[in-house]
């Protein structure tokens, strides 16, 4: 797969490749003609956008803070106008979740009028931001440009080190937004809990070939955290938009039923994510990599054997 190491790279060569593939994912999904749907577009290229973030951060503590903010902030930059799009789209989504969550409360109320207006504005943003700003093509030249400074960034010591401090950070830092969120629960920490799970995820999944059974598995649950949590996070926007959003949102009875259902669905997620982020960090950061420089020794030493000593080339004299 693309977004993993392979064996018969070298970390600096295995970093540049995965950077370089997920932004070539982002320009065939910006410039591909829109074979899919323009939301499904914006979809696949943030996801890839996010990746090379998750790249970033794993490999920030040796690339050096000026490198790593220089380009995080140019992708972060990069996704904002798609994520008014994605984040337009996941109102209209949300709503329907939960009516299919809880399709026996809500019998007899069609939500015609909230769903209106929730398509409505996603259709204004997608002119706005699709059409009007031409987003698409704004972001593939941003990506072009960002392709070229892969190199200075991506050429890293060919060692644990280069990875395995990072992947300490963002666990540590994982760690902390959930001790924070659980202590109080609010849709701030929710967040930054949620944010900092899916790049835990994400460089779970470029780790993969360490230990395929078990790192999978780590990254699977990282990625149904990271599932409880936007959820969660997505209703905490719908209900404030509900309450002081600059349109009405179909009348006084819809909207009541509305945010009751959220804040029971809310409840529901973040009890389950708790849950969950308690048996996940159960491990202090470094005995968590302590495990994975582990795994990485025997790949290592699996994926790179020592020649056999009559291949072995005589010192000179």
């Amino acid at each position: 797969m693309s977004f993993e190491l392979r064996a018969e790279k070298s970390l600096p060569k295995n970093v540049r490749r995965i950077a370089k593939k997920q932004m070539e994912a982002a320009l065939e999904e910006l410039e591909g003609g829109h074979k899919d749907s323009r939301d499904e577009v914006v979809h696949e290229a943030r996801k890839s956008l996010k990746k090379i973030r998750a790249v970033l951060r794993l490999v920030r503590p040796v690339i050096g803070e000026k490198s790593y903010r220089r380009e995080n902030n140019w992708f972060r930059d990069a996704a904002r106008p798609l994520t008014e799009v994605r984040d337009a789209r996941i109102l209209l989504e949300t709503l329907d979740k939960l009516a299919e969550h809880f399709h026996e409360h809500i019998a007899g109320r069609s939500l015609a009028d909230v769903r209106k207006t929730l398509q409505d504005n996603l259709r204004s943003v997608r002119k706005r931001v699709l059409d009007e700003q031409n987003a698409f093509v704004v972001e593939g030249e941003t990506i072009r440009k960002a392709r070229e400074r892969v190199k200075s960034w991506a050429n890293v010591p060919d060692k644990w080190r280069s990875i395995g401090k990072g992947l300490e950070c963002i666990y540590r830092r994982a760690r902390s937004a959930f001790k924070a969120a659980g202590a109080d629960p609010t849709v701030e920490k929710l967040h930054e809990w949620r944010k900092e799970a899916k790049y835990l995820r994400y460089q779970l999944e470029i780790l993969r070939p360490l230990w395929p059974q078990r790192i999978e598995e780590l990254a699977n649950e990282a990625d149904r955290l990271g599932e409880l949590l936007g959820d969660d996070h997505d209703l905490a926007i719908f209900r404030q938009i509900l309450i002081d959003g600059p349109e009405p949102f179909g009348d006084e009875g819809d909207r009541e039923i509305l945010l009751e259902l959220i804040d029971r669905r809310r409840a529901e997620l973040e009890q389950e994510a708790l849950l969950l982020g308690d048996r996940f960090f159960r491990e202090r950061p470094k005995e968590f990599v302590r495990q994975l420089k582990g795994y990485w020794k025997t790949w290592h030493g699996r994926a790179r054997p020592k020649p056999p000593e009559e291949f072995r080339l005589a010192p000179a004299v």
